[in-house]
């Protein structure tokens, strides 16, 4: 991929985005999806060809792996000087913590959903680094993006990583009814599961906010033939 790809970009046109991930299949992906947004992306394997392909003019947002050959997606980021998104296989808390605290300007970790992505490339995009929206309050129920923690009345609510981006995906906007297709997009990893997977994903998600005293089936509510909405009727008072 050549370095028009990024270099046609203006301050007044569209933003400038370079995917840096090894394995083939998912750098694809990631690249026709920031597409459909309007971003002038390309995408390479290591970060000798980001700087390489960079050399005349930096991009506006990395989306790097956290780990390159001879290299890291912070290293990189530092190199370019621009924001970065990190993509990272490590689990828990702390690597994110770690990240964020050694420069990230935000981190996702795999596997992830498309859309999830698209969403924190324009926020980043749009708002720049000191202007990222780090929590999502909805009534008692609170949603730290950046770490990935759900709290309920300042108590922590445990949800797995898939479950945490089931919830974003219906909080954003609260009251919106999403079909089980759209939430696969936005919450599971490109070419996985299926609509029953959604259904069997709903239904643990229920538990546990109903559990930690969300109310009755935990705000989410079932639309007929149409799919699932996290409802603010149901939240108690």
């Amino acid at each position: 991929m050549g370095s028009s790809d990024l270099a046609s970009g203006s301050p007044n046109g569209p933003s400038r985005v370079l995917v840096v991930e090894p394995h083939p299949t998912l750098r694809t992906v990631l690249v026709q999806r920031l597409r459909q947004d309007g971003h002038l992306t390309a995408a390479v394997h290591s970060a000798a060809e980001a700087i390489n392909l960079c050399r005349d003019e930096a991009p506006d947002l990395l989306v790097s792996s956290e780990i390159l050959e001879k290299s890291s997606a912070l290293r990189l980021a530092q190199q370019l000087g621009c924001q970065v998104i990190v993509l990272t296989a490590r689990t828990g808390v702390e690597p994110v913590v770690g990240l964020l605290n050694e420069g990230a300007d935000d981190v996702l970790r795999k596997p992830f959903g498309l859309e999830e992505l698209a969403a924190r490339s324009r926020t980043l995009l749009k708002r720049g680094r000191s202007g990222l929206q780090e929590c999502v309050s909805v009534g008692p129920l609170e949603v730290h993006l950046l770490l990935r923690q759900v709290t309920l009345r300042e108590k922590p609510v445990e949800l797995s990583p898939r479950e945490f981006a089931l919830l974003c995906a219906l909080l954003m906007p609260p009251g919106m009814v999403r079909s089980r297709q759209e939430l696969l997009r936005m919450a599971w990893p490109p070419f996985s599961g299926g609509p029953r997977s959604v259904d069997t994903q709903v239904l643990t998600l229920r538990r546990k906010l109903e559990q930690a005293g969300l109310g009755e089936g935990g705000g989410i509510t079932t639309v007929r033939q149409q799919g699932y909405r996290f409802s603010l009727d149901n939240l108690p008072s």
